[in-house]
């Protein structure tokens, strides 16, 4: 942004502000302003975004190589409450963002794990739940997102999130996918339960 414009650096844990704020001074940042506020409220506070990226709290399970206490501290538990979480950030995320912005309408969602319950099912939530879209990324490294894992289906432009796996890609786990917002305002329930609706057919039709 080469310091144009309003950047807002948001971050619920007041005690991480003080790093934000220097790494922001040492990087000679003069355009951004730092919150401390629950991402699930920023649509109340603001509006009209041109892109945000939302970097979720997550189980960290892509980091077990840097960090094996994570194998022992989390659960199945954690990784379902971290989902749910996840996708009331994703919903706040694309709430902030203004499917009218001449410059943008992006939003970015991405985590430290490799879990299917915290990445392609958070992504395929917001797709049924807003008016919105996978985009391309342009990213060389990493592996297409799943279509499908185990029971689960999953739209098929879901292979244009990716996934870095650290066996594979000699970095941490990492997954990232990419929306354009295409219209402002949430999916009525009908549009959820007409989609549904139309993937059971599919689903059905595959299967025969």
């Amino acid at each position: 942004m080469k310091n144009t414009g309003v950047l807002v650096a948001n971050d619920l844990k007041r005690e991480r502000l003080k790093s934000t704020n220097a790494n922001l001074h040492r990087l000679g940042v003069t355009n951004c302003v730092i919150s401390n506020y629950d991402g699930r409220k920023l649509p109340h506070i603001f509006k009209k975004f041109d892109r945000c990226l939302l970097d979720a709290p997550c189980s960290g399970l892509g980091v077990i190589a840097r960090d094996p206490s994570i194998k022992v501290q989390k659960t199945w538990e954690d990784v379902r409450k971290l989902s749910h979480l996840q996708k009331e950030l994703v919903k706040a995320a694309i709430d902030c963002v203004d499917s009218n912005s001449k410059t943008g309408g992006y939003i970015v969602y991405s985590t430290c794990s490799i879990s299917v319950e915290e990445n392609e099912a958070v992504v395929d939530f917001a797709l049924k739940h807003r008016y919105v879209k996978l985009v391309e990324m342009g990213l060389e490294v990493g592996a297409p997102g799943l279509v499908r894992y185990n029971e689960k289906r999953f739209h098929p432009s879901m292979s244009m999130a990716r996934r870095i796996y650290p066996h594979t890609h000699n970095m941490d786990g990492f997954f990232v996918a990419k929306f354009k917002k295409f219209a402002n305002g949430e999916k009525s329930t009908e549009s959820i339960s007409t989609l549904q609706e139309e993937e059971s057919v599919n689903k059905t039709k595959k299967e025969k």
